[in-house]
């Protein structure tokens, strides 16, 4: 079965992209989020890391769109 991954890379521009359109600061988004510092956020930018579920959910609210709309997938699996 070919399954899709998620791009990580790809979702961190995703992520910036909607920053920018919805003029949502990384200051904003934080506070809005509930995250003590931006480093999370900063690390989902960059690919290191996906945000988890919960905080999908929350970007897709923020950002006035679906998860699916969020997430980017690339290759798949054999």
């Amino acid at each position: 079965m070919n399954l899709p991954n998620v791009d990580n890379v790809a979702t961190g521009a995703k992520i910036e992209q909607l920053m920018k359109e919805k003029k949502v600061s990384m200051y904003k988004l934080q506070m809005s989020l509930g995250l003590q510092s931006a480093t999370n956020i900063y690390a989902w930018l960059r690919g290191k890391h996906l945000p988890s579920v919960d905080y999908l959910v929350k970007l897709a609210t923020i950002f006035g769109c679906s998860v699916d709309e969020i997430i980017v997938t690339g290759g798949q699996d054999e």
